[in-house]
């Protein structure tokens, strides 16, 4: 406790010395120390947010491409699919004509060989009716044992 009836703080020139000097070093500590600081932080702290929005929207972009890309693949599969189909009702359509057409060789071979063997036939016919007299003769010249 103080004794006297003074005050704790004297207000004499050095006080005003001290108030210039802490003026003096808080500008010129903001100046070349705590404003470089800030905007180094800042700096900083844009960068990482432009970096993370950048990394975002990357991300979005290549979300998009995919489902691009994805929806790319269904549809050449759909026409890949479609074509096959196609491909295949053409071959089947082909093997149908082939094989028609095969029959149709086919059905007339065989009537032309027909047609041969009936001819064929015929001749012989006619060959071994010219000639059953003949036998017939001589069959019956071997039985009776004389000639007719």
């Amino acid at each position: 406790m103080a004794s006297g009836g003074g005050s704790l703080v004297d207000l004499d020139g050095t006080f005003f010395i001290q108030l210039g000097l802490f003026l003096f070093m808080f500008i010129f500590l903001y100046a070349f120390l705590f404003r470089p600081m800030v905007r180094l932080i800042e700096a900083r702290r844009e960068a990482t947010e432009g970096a993370m929005l950048k990394a975002r929207d990357m991300s979005e972009e290549a979300a998009r491409l995919s489902d691009d890309v994805d929806a790319r693949i269904l549809d050449i599969r759909t026409s890949a699919g479609a074509e096959r189909d196609r491909m295949l009702e053409q071959a089947r359509r082909q093997e149908r004509d082939l094989m028609a057409r095969a029959r149709e060789e086919s059905r007339v071979t065989v009537e032309r060989a027909r047609g041969e063997l009936e001819k064929s036939g015929e001749q012989v016919r006619a060959r071994l009716e010219s000639e059953v007299d003949a036998m017939a003769s001589a069959v019956a010249e071997r039985i009776l044992g004389r000639s007719i």
